[in-house]
């Protein structure tokens, strides 16, 4: 099924994930602040409570302490209209987080599922951006070739670009880029964002404003139900706020994620979106009632 462009970024759905305990254990930054973990969580509650606000029905999955990362859902599926992509995420150690967003999607969602057949094959989420007209892919550390190659097989309908980003220091390509309207790419000003910027110009098959900020935070946001969801004021800065100010006509959101980017969490990486066209008979979150407040092929790539 194509989805049409009047319906790219319209979504009735979103999967999130709690933050498990074992996300503190995942270090400190360069400067040695720790993971609160209580501040985290509230940070998440934050953004799932600022979906909802979006007209999105949450399903919102227990943590799962063996997977210290499980809150980035983004990475284990790519969705487009009614098919979901299960990836094979590029950390072995991730790579059973798909289990259960491969269960929700396909038993409660009803789905279709494409599964990765190519055992060389690695893929993130968090590398594939979605425009509306094409899907652009990063192919570095944690996304590869044979990664690309199989959206390029499970969305024949959209052409399939490679975006090289292996040099970069950004953990994923939606982590200097990110839609911010219909047709309209944020990309950070950075030297990580300015090396995508160029590859969108010259690989691109489409034409895109292509709105440039400071930062890589700033770059990252998420573009649903025409409205945006970015980065406060405090995080991303004052240039970039009024950019934001200027350029976007649309209802704007704003979220705090300093704890959580302390693990190079970004806003994107804890969402997955999905346009469910017939409602499911019965959707329900894992958690107890207690807890419930809560075209056609791809680029050649060389």
């Amino acid at each position: 099924m194509t989805t049409s462009r009047s319906t790219a970024f319209s979504y009735n759905y979103a999967i999130v994930c709690r933050v498990p305990r074992s996300f503190a254990d995942r270090g400190t930054q360069s400067d040695g602040r720790q993971i609160d973990y209580e501040e985290a969580r509230a940070e998440h509650r934050q953004l799932v409570d600022t979906l909802r606000k979006c007209s999105l029905n949450i399903i919102e999955l227990q943590e799962d302490e063996d997977y210290k990362d499980c809150c980035c859902v983004e990475d284990c599926a790519v969705i487009i209209g009614g098919t979901a992509l299960i990836t094979r995420p590029g950390l072995k150690t991730r790579q059973g987080e798909t289990k259960e967003i491969r269960r929700v999607l396909k038993a409660d969602l009803k789905l279709r599922i494409q599964e990765i057949n190519d055992g060389t094959a690695t893929l993130d989420g968090g590398d594939v951006l979605f425009t509306g007209k094409e899907i652009l892919v990063g192919i570095g550390r944690n996304t590869n070739e044979q990664g690309a190659q199989a959206v390029a097989e499970a969305f024949p309908e959209y052409m399939t670009i490679p975006i090289y980003i292996d040099r970069l220091r950004a953990l994923h390509l939606k982590g200097v880029c990110s839609m911010a309207g219909r047709q309209v790419i944020a990309v950070s000003n950075s030297d990580d964002g300015f090396e995508v910027y160029k590859q969108i110009k010259m690989r691109a098959q489409f034409s895109y404003e292509l709105l440039k900020l400071d930062t890589d935070e700033a770059a990252n946001m998420i573009y649903v139900n025409g409205r945006l969801i970015n980065r406060t004021r405090e995080e991303v800065g004052e240039t970039c706020w009024s950019v934001l100010d200027e350029k976007i006509l649309n209802p704007r959101h704003q979220v705090s994620i300093q704890e959580l980017e302390k693990a190079r969490v970004t806003l994107s990486s804890m969402v997955l979106l999905i346009n469910k066209e017939k409602r499911a008979r019965k959707i329900v979150s894992n958690l107890q009632d207690e807890d419930m407040d809560r075209y056609a092929t791809i680029k050649t790539i060389k």
